[in-house]
């Protein structure tokens, strides 16, 4: 939902502000976007998709703070959803959801 808001946010800016920019706001949001992708995988990923995805948001956190020093705008909201990823995916309940036996794999002790 986030990714939506900020594309949204993007066409926006660059139908307001100009292509150059738009370019910037998406660059901003260069890490919310492969989080996005990584999302997919969340269903069927193990633990490093988790770990992944926590670097990718904290290096989001830290584009973000620089979009917003540069005064490039719309960086607070990819910034509060990188923090939300942070936390969520830290908790112990998200480490066992991840580390969970998967379906289909073999038993324990073959």
């Amino acid at each position: 939902m986030m990714t939506g808001l900020v594309l949204l946010a993007v066409v926006v800016w660059g139908a307001g502000f100009g292509a150059e920019d738009a370019g910037r706001l998406f660059a901003t949001n260069l890490m919310g976007w492969a989080l996005f992708v990584l999302s997919f995988r969340y269903g069927t990923g193990g633990n490093g998709v988790r770990v992944a995805s926590i670097v990718l948001a904290s290096v989001q956190i830290a584009f973000s703070l620089g979009g917003i020093a540069q005064g490039n705008g719309g960086g607070g909201l990819p910034l509060f959803g990188a923090i939300a990823v942070v936390a969520l995916l830290s908790q112990s309940a998200a480490a066992q959801w991840f580390k969970r036996p998967r379906a289909g794999g073999l038993p324990y002790g073959q």
